[in-house]
Formats: structure tokens, sequence, C-alpha cells
């Protein structure tokens, strides 16, 4: 979708192939183990919106989450989320005629898959061979891909939206080509119905276009930013009076507000620090080192030169969407580290971007023996935590587990 002029060979189809099937390996790893690891009590709860669907029919749920005690027949709504990832675990089951949890962490990794082929695709247009490679192996085996790739959660499902409206907004800003911009709406309205990140993804757009408008873009840059933000609230306020029907809209602004602050004395340092180990945990070192080293790099260009190249903005515009949900909801950022889910497609094309960037200033040995120092701290790194993430069941989700069963 969007070419960068770069002339050397990109990622090769073979590796790439190579690298889907090993991560769609990992990805397989423990995929039939009970809901036991960390965080999958997601996986536990949505499984059982999803059954509720198929045991009581849309007609009595309305399309939203509960869950369903079927001893004393009680409905249960949960109403902080849009229901859409229920609504398409349910259809899933269906399709399959299996509802364990197998199944359901196949779904998001199906997803998951998606969004690596997309950004494949951009490796393969945009970067040369070696750090290309670099960047595809990170997303093949970091965890952040390798493990919550296959959470039961909203994030494995909405990022190749994510990914598809950041390219379509980009190639309609390019190229003034009105399809690419019905996609992006597109693409929003069908995210939306399933995390709220989608909206505030389109208002992060909205705010790029205004940039561009007052950068002398063009009114339509101006026109596309109104729309974006208006369309955005009418998509939030339409799916929160959905969801929150049965529950009440008090309720989802208390949700709404405990994830807006820190609580506690818990402080912004401490979030910030939190959220770097996460990063480097999850994403590893180098791919950590890597991230830090863009975010300064282009901004260094930036107020040196006043103008980014075409590939650095589209790599900075996936990084500021990525960042916003971290910084807009610290209570989240706090207690999940998949929250930095969205950040997969910054951090892993960062990679490519500064090993590019250091190409040229290195001997065809150094090179060689970066690229093998780096590979193997990726694969060393994330096998380390995979390895840890699976040892032990987490007693947190067990405790969470078991007040669910009682439900389908």
């Amino acid at each position: 979708m969007v070419a960068s002029g770069h002339r050397s060979p990109g990622l090769s189809l073979v590796a790439g192939a190579a690298l889907v099937v090993l991560l769609a390996a990992l990805l397989a790893l423990h995929s039939a183990d009970p809901w036991r690891y960390l965080h999958d009590d997601n996986g536990r709860r949505y499984s059982s919106y999803a059954r509720t669907h198929l045991a009581l029919g849309l007609a009595e749920t309305g399309g939203r989450d509960f869950f369903f005690d079927p001893r004393a027949g009680r409905l249960v709504p949960y109403g902080h989320h849009p229901p859409g990832l229920g609504l398409l675990l349910a259809g899933w089951f269906r399709l399959t005629g299996n509802d364990g949890p197998r199944t359901a962490r196949a779904l998001p990794g199906l997803f998951h898959l998606v969004s690596v082929l997309l950004l494949f695709g951009l490796l393969r247009r945009q970067y040369s061979g070696a750090p290309a490679l670099m960047a595809a192996l990170a997303l093949a085996v970091v965890p952040m891909s390798s493990y919550f790739g296959k959470l039961v959660n909203f994030e494995p499902v909405v990022l190749p939206l994510m990914i598809g409206l950041v390219l379509a907004y980009w190639c309609w800003a390019e190229r003034n080509e009105a399809r690419w911009l019905a996609l992006a709406l597109a693409l929003t309205a069908l995210g939306s119905l399933i995390d709220w990140t989608m909206p505030l993804f389109l208002a992060v757009l909205g705010v790029d276009a205004a940039r561009r408008w007052r950068r002398g873009g063009g009114m339509r840059f101006l026109e596309a930013s109104v729309g974006a933000c208006l369309l955005a609230l009418m998509l939030a306020a339409a799916v929160a009076a959905w969801v929150s029907g049965p529950v009440g809209a008090h309720e989802l602004a208390t949700a709404l507000g405990f994830r807006l602050e820190l609580h506690g004395h818990y402080t912004r340092w401490q979030l910030a620090g939190k959220v770097i180990d996460y990063h480097r945990r999850y994403f590893t070192e180098p791919v950590l080192a890597a991230s830090l080293a863009t975010a300064w790099m282009t901004a260094r260009c930036a107020w040196q030169h006043g103008r980014l190249s075409a590939r650095a903005r589209l790599l900075v515009l996936f990084g500021v969407v990525g960042i916003v949900p971290v910084l807009g909801f610290p209570s989240s950022a706090r207690y999940h580290a998949y929250w930095q889910f969205y950040l997969l497609p910054y951090a892993t094309l960062s990679l490519a971007y500064v090993l590019e960037r250091l190409a040229p200033r290195l001997s065809p040995g150094s090179r060689a023996l970066v690229y093998t120092g780096v590979a193997c701290w990726l694969v060393a790194a994330s096998t380390f935590t995979l390895s840890t993430r699976y040892a032990a069941p987490s007693l947190f989700v067990a405790k969470k587990v078991r007040q669910f069963d009682r439900y389908l």
C-alpha cells in the first residue's frame, strides 16, 4: 500500500514465509492448556459471553456481553466494553463446533497473523534486506507478539484494523484518493464494535490531519480533521449507549474514570518505569533501544530540517497511535503489559529503521556481527520470557477463573 522509493531488496518472501510459520508455531504453544497463564482470565470471560449468545440467542442478549448462570437462570451484564469480541467468538465457536481454550485462542491468533503479514509487506517495500529481516524476526519471536498474539482480548483482533486504518489514512493523505479515506472510516466503524481504542485512533489521525492543514496541506485536511473527530465522538457515544443499557451510564463512566487515573500513591515516575520495564521484557532490549533511538532520531531530524521523509512520518504516526492508549489510560497501562500491544508496528519497524541508518557507518564484517548479535539477543530474551510465562500458572488468574465457574 505504501511505497517508499527504496531500491534495495526488502524482506524476501521465503524468509517471511518461514517466520510466519515460526510465529504460528509459537502461538500454538500451550494453546490447548486450561485458562491458567498470565491474563488468561480474559479468555475464560469472553468465552463465557460467547456461550451465552449461543445458549440464549441474540434476541435475548441484544448482542451485549452477559454471564449466564444456568442453575439460577440469571444473566449478569458486563457493560464496560464494546461486545464485538464476544460476538466474534460466538460465531467462531458455532463455525468450528468447539468452544475450548485452543479454539478460543486460535481466533485472535489468526487476526494477529494478518497483522504480521501487513507489517511484513511494509518491511518488504520500505526497508532493505538485513534490517527488514531483523525486524521480521522480532515480530515473530518477541513475547508481545508470540505470547500476547493469542490473548483472547481486544488487542490482537483490533491490531490489523488499526494498521489498515493508519495505512489507509496515509495513502489518502499522500495520494488524495477518496477510496482510501472511505476504507479508513469503514475500518474505524468495524473496530469500534470491538474496542474503544478505534475511535481514539481515528481522533489521533484527525489531529494529524489538522497539523497537515496548518502546514499548508489544503482545506481537505481541515475537513478531514473535523469529520474524523466528529465521527470518533459519534461512534464512541453510539457504542456506549448500546453497551451500557443493562448496567447504566454511571457504571460505564465509573469504569472509564478508573482507567483514566492512577490510584493510591503510585506516581507518574513509577508508571514510566513500569511501562519501560514491560517494554523491555515483552519486546526485548534491542527493540526497546531501537524504539527510543527512533524517537530521538526522528525528533532531531524534524527539529533540524523541519520535515521528515515519508517513511519516517509513517513510522512516527504508528508510534503516536500506539502510545496514546498508554498515556491516556495510565491505570490500564500499569496493570496490563499487553496495553502496549498497539506499539508492535512502531517498535518492530523501529528496529529496521535504526539498523538501516546504522549500516552505512559499519564495515561489512561489523554489520554481520551486529545483525548476528541482535538476532541472538532477540531469540534468547524471548525464549527466557516465554519459558517463565508458561512455567507456572498465575495464582491471580486461577482465582479469577474460579469466580467464573458458575457461568457457562
